[in-house]
Order: C-alpha cells, then sequence, then structure tokens
C-alpha cells in the first residue's frame, strides 16, 4: 500500500514538473493590435513587440490599437501569442509615420466599428469612424430589439391561429357553424446586417511605399511599438478560376487557376468543376498582411479565393465539333459506396435533400479519336474563362509489348554489323 502510494506521488511530481516545463513565461508589452484591409475584406491580427516590420495594403482605411497585454512564445508552434482575455489596455496617444526625415501624418485616436452589411460570415465589410460609427452601432441593437419584438408578436399570433384552428375543427366535428380564419402574419425575416461595438483606434491609409510608424505617449515612444512599415499595393482585380473535383476525391479540390492549365482525365470519366472568383498576389504582399509571423517565399505568386463565380451554364465541346452544348450547374449529392474500395459516388441532388455541393459535372467521351476538349463560360472576349481538357487514352498493348524490343533489337544489329566488320587472318597462338 505505501509502495502504491509512493509511486503515486513521484508520477504526480513528474506530471506536475512537465507542465511547468511547458507553461511559458509571459511579460507585459505593448503590441500592436488591429483590423487590416486584405483586398476584400477586414482581418484581425496583431504584431508581437520584437517583430521589426508590418505590411499594410493601400486602398482602404486600416484600423490599429496599441494594446498593453501578456506577451509569450511558444516553441512547440514557433510563433508568438498574445493573451488578450488576462490583459488587454487600449493605450491612447499618438502615432507618427514618416518616410525618411518627413513627417507624413501624426494621428490621434478616433471612434471606430465594422460594418457588415450582409454579415459577419460573408466577409464583406466597411469602416465607420466618429459619430457614423456610434449611431451605426446604436442603430443594430435597436434594429435586433425591434426585431425580437416583432418577431415574439408573430409568434403569438401563430399559436393563436393554430388554437383557433384546433378549436373551429372541433365545432365543426360538434356540426356547429364555424367562421373562416384568417391566416397569421408571416415570421419577420432577421436581417444580416451587423455593426460591431465601437472602439478607440487610429485611421491609417497611405499609398504605396516604405515608411516609419511610432507610438508615443506623453512625448516618449512606447517600447516595441517603433516599426518599419511597408505598404502595397492593392491585389489585381477579381478573375475566374476552377475547381477540378474527381469523383474518388471530392474533398481535395485540384486548383485549375491560370488559363493555362489543362484537366488530363480518362476517357468514359466524370469529373465536376466549380468556378469562383479570386486574387492573384505575391505571396511577400499578402501573407505578410493577414499574417505577421508567416514566412512568404519570394517572387511566388497565390490565389486568393473571394466567393463563388456567378456563372449558372458553362459551353462544353469535344474534338473538332466548336457548336458545343451547354452544362448546367446543379445540386449534387456525395454518398459513400460500400464495399472493400470505399469511393464515392456522386448524384443529383433531389428536391428535398442538402446538397454537398454546387458544380458543373462534365462526361468525356469514350471516342478513341476524340483526345481534346474545352469547356468554357458563356460570355466571349480576350479574358473569358476557358480550361483546356485533355483525355488520355490508354496505350496499345502489342505497340507497347514490340517497343520494348526495340533497345534489344538495335543492340543485336549494331553487334551484327560490327562482327561482321571483324579483320579475317589465321589464328596466332
Amino acid at each position: 500500500m505505501m509502495a502504491r502510494q509512493l509511486a503515486t506521488a513521484i508520477l504526480a511530481l513528474i506530471q506536475s514538473t512537465a507542465a511547468l516545463a511547458l507553461e511559458p513565461e509571459r511579460r507585459e508589452v505593448t503590441v500592436i493590435h488591429a483590423h487590416v484591409w486584405e483586398g476584400d475584406t477586414y482581418k484581425e491580427i496583431f504584431i508581437p513587440s520584437s517583430r521589426p516590420d508590418m505590411v499594410l495594403m493601400a486602398g482602404a482605411d486600416n484600423a490599429v490599437s496599441f494594446v498593453e497585454t501578456l506577451e509569450y512564445y511558444w516553441p512547440l508552434s514557433r510563433q508568438v501569442y498574445v493573451d488578450l482575455e488576462a490583459r488587454r489596455e487600449e493605450r491612447a496617444g499618438l502615432v507618427t509615420i514618416t518616410s525618411g526625415s518627413e513627417v507624413v501624418a501624426e494621428i490621434e485616436p478616433e471612434t471606430w466599428s465594422i460594418l457588415y452589411p450582409d454579415g459577419a460570415i460573408r466577409g464583406r465589410a466597411t469602416l465607420l469612424w466618429g459619430e457614423a460609427a456610434i449611431k451605426g452601432h446604436e442603430d443594430n441593437v435597436a434594429e435586433q430589439l425591434s426585431f425580437n419584438r416583432r418577431m415574439m408578436e408573430a409568434q403569438r399570433a401563430h399559436r393563436a391561429y393554430e388554437r383557433k384552428l384546433l378549436e373551429t375543427g372541433a365545432a365543426r366535428q360538434d356540426g356547429e357553424a364555424a367562421p373562416m380564419i384568417a391566416p397569421p402574419p408571416p415570421l419577420p425575416e432577421a436581417s444580416l446586417r451587423l455593426v460591431t461595438e465601437p472602439r478607440d483606434g487610429y485611421r491609417i491609409n497611405l499609398p504605396p511605399g516604405d515608411y516609419q510608424i511610432a507610438f508615443s505617449v506623453s512625448g516618449e515612444d512606447v517600447p516595441g511599438t517603433r516599426k518599419q512599415l511597408r505598404v502595397v499595393a492593392p491585389v489585381s482585380d477579381l478573375m475566374r478560376v476552377a475547381d477540378i473535383i474527381p469523383e474518388e476525391r471530392w474533398t481535395r479540390p485540384i486548383p485549375a487557376n491560370r488559363p493555362a492549365s489543362r484537366v488530363y482525365v480518362r476517357p468514359g470519366a466524370v469529373f465536376y468543376v466549380t468556378l469562383a472568383q479570386a486574387s492573384q498576389v505575391l505571396e511577400t504582399d499578402y501573407l505578410p498582411v493577414v499574417s505577421p509571423q508567416s514566412s512568404p517565399l519570394e517572387g511566388r505568386m497565390m490565389w486568393i479565393r473571394r466567393g463563388e463565380a456567378v456563372e449558372r451554364a458553362l459551353r462544353l465541346s469535344w474534338g473538332d465539333r466548336p457548336e458545343g452544348t451547354n452544362v448546367e450547374r446543379e445540386p449534387l449529392k456525395v454518398e459513400q459506396t460500400r464495399g472493400s474500395g470505399f469511393g464515392y459516388a456522386v448524384r443529383r441532388a433531389a428536391g428535398d435533400e442538402r446538397a454537398d455541393m454546387e458544380a458543373f459535372a462534365i462526361q468525356v467521351p469514350q471516342d478513341q479519336d476524340v483526345t481534346r476538349g474545352r469547356f468554357a463560360a458563356l460570355d466571349a472576349g480576350a479574358d473569358a474563362f476557358a480550361r483546356e481538357v485533355v483525355i488520355v487514352h490508354p496505350r496499345n498493348g502489342l505497340a507497347g509489348f514490340l517497343l520494348a524490343f526495340v533497345p534489344v533489337s538495335a543492340f543485336l544489329v549494331l553487334w551484327a554489323m560490327s562482327w561482321a566488320r571483324r579483320p579475317r587472318g589465321d589464328a596466332v597462338t
């Protein structure tokens, strides 16, 4: 019994020692906490106190705050984190932005909030400043309260209507005359519009270029807040891109972003296509904006999906048939097949089923003479969306077998020719 208690105590000591070893050291610092424009919406980020630079995107306001909080380094992820729940103290001061020796801007704090006209889940947003931010939030709260009242009244009316229906039905069963009952008003639809709670911050909106940013309180710089500021050009215009979805791996689409991208398929196969709007950006311009601790690669481009494209149909053509046919986008249901293969089967979703995806189904012909195809948007023009399809037919078995002997045959022919040229003479002993 004593030995068991001793073993339990030792195990608890080991576990507590390991926990203490993993517990990172927290220190009080002032970090940059910002909602930055990334070309389509706003992302919430923070800049560690030890990081010497900051990158913003031109073309829109950015809301930047300086927050006193607890910062720590987590070795398992090699990332710096902040504990804003344990401590978050907004600091008021003056932001000075310079370019070389020239002062570009001196910015005082200002109240701001984010307006999501179609809801936060859809992402599109605008920053509101000053009185507009305060009033926008107050109106949003009032609208939510009004909706709650109207919903409760409508629900009461629906319950009363259901009671009257039951009473009327009972009266008719007893042979009594029952009046017609007017239906209740429809339930109100909730607005997706959202305005976040107002906060104080600094509005930064600069043209592309290299700057320095410093934050001071009572004329003294706050440690860890002076940084190199790089403002990059806004992202490129939206372009239509495609994702190719093989039936057997529908959860892992294959991107076909570039106009020169080709889709290689087997004859008789079926694959699915979804279209999206996307922006093409340099990795060194985009990642530091939305993920300041990332390590982007110089010169590499990346595609950022911005939402579904509006196309409801594509033009599909094969081989020498330029007329083609239209393929409609349709709701699809994916089911796992039974058996040892555990593949997937994709079918059109029924009217009352929830679709797993909406896509264009492309059926590849089995004709040996057809080796190329093309699907494209219905609109014409030099920048119209289109992708080429290459059908990879299986090789002829006999031809492949004969080709395998070509190297051996060539060696035998060369050996015979060299033997024929060998000089003849008496044997030498």
